[in-house]
């Protein structure tokens, strides 16, 4: 039988190492049809509180059309990687402007959190990195995070630890929607990202090979256990698989009301031509309902 003292101690062992993960962002990592290309999924946000330190401006532009101000968020890993100096392609994102008639009081940043669907930061170029991911699951590397406020001088940056679990045992919920009253479903937030190369490696698929083409689909399982085809669900744009805004719900569906809290199966099919060489292929990823959209 142990000693109060003894378990007293393993308790307070325990509660350290819980301490100790706190502020630590955890991912998982995916292989997909490049064996030198992996992804980082989060599975832990760091939801670290802002430095006492840090000093905020009293009143800033809102954004256009909205009522709240315009953070350009950014973060770094140290992750394992290889160097790679073939292009292969970028997009470039257009971000919200101000409102030069909209004066929002009081920004703050209430937690410091990364950005789930940073697909630059997070697909990372690693030789064999089935194998060679293995030697760095469970060990720490550094971040650096950073935030500016739209149209102040105002910077804020962090430091922070990370680290690769290992790799992802099963796919996890990508986006989140509700239901608005004319029975679409609109993009709420996203919770991952599709990676990058989940039908060809980079170096077939990447958008300035004039001889790949890919031609996709989208099907959603509304709790029938069958695809129902769907339009305008997402678009491939430059190497990134995006969602649009919203997509119809199908007609046949009458209560809406039972999926409000459903997790769906979504699957892309692909169509792939490259010069001579056709086939075909399917990617299978989730979605969830959260509810009836908020006016």
């Amino acid at each position: 039988m142990r000693s109060p003292l003894f378990i007293a101690f393993i308790a307070l062992l325990v509660l350290a190492s819980l301490c100790y993960s706190e502020g630590v962002a955890e991912f998982c990592a995916v292989v997909n049809k490049n064996p030198d290309e992996y992804s980082l999924h989060l599975v832990k946000n760091l939801n670290l509180n802002p430095d006492s330190n840090w000093e905020f401006p009293d009143a800033v532009a809102c954004a256009t059309n909205s009522d709240e101000s315009i953070w350009d968020t950014e973060y770094s890993l140290d992750a394992p990687y290889d160097p790679y100096t073939s292009f292969i392609g970028g997009c470039v994102a257009l971000d919200g402007s101000l409102s030069k008639d909209t004066i929002c009081i009081k920004p703050r940043i209430a937690k410091v959190n990364l950005d789930p669907t940073n697909r630059d930061v997070l697909q990372i170029h690693k030789y064999n990195a089935k194998e060679t991911l293995k030697s760095y699951y469970g060990k720490r590397f550094n971040g650096h995070w950073k935030a500016q406020l739209r149209g102040t001088g105002f910077t804020y940056e962090k430091s922070f630890e990370a680290v690769i679990v290992g790799p992802c045992s099963k796919k996890g919920i990508v986006a989140e929607y509700c239901i608005n009253e004319y029975h679409n479903l609109v993009l709420e937030k996203e919770l991952d990202y599709i990676p990058r190369y989940i039908f060809a490696p980079a170096s077939e698929c990447n958008f300035c090979n004039k001889n790949y083409k890919e031609t996709i689909t989208t099907s959603v399982d509304y709790g029938n256990g069958k695809f129902t085809p769907v339009e305008e669900l997402l678009q491939k744009i430059c190497e990134d698989y995006v969602f649009y805004e919203y997509f119809r719900l199908p007609q046949n569906i009458k209560k809406e009301k039972s999926l409000f809290g459903k997790v769906l199966p979504v699957r892309i099919n692909a169509e792939i031509q490259n010069g001579e060489s056709h086939r075909k292929d399917y990617y299978d990823f989730k979605i969830r309902i959260s509810g009836p959209c908020k006016e």
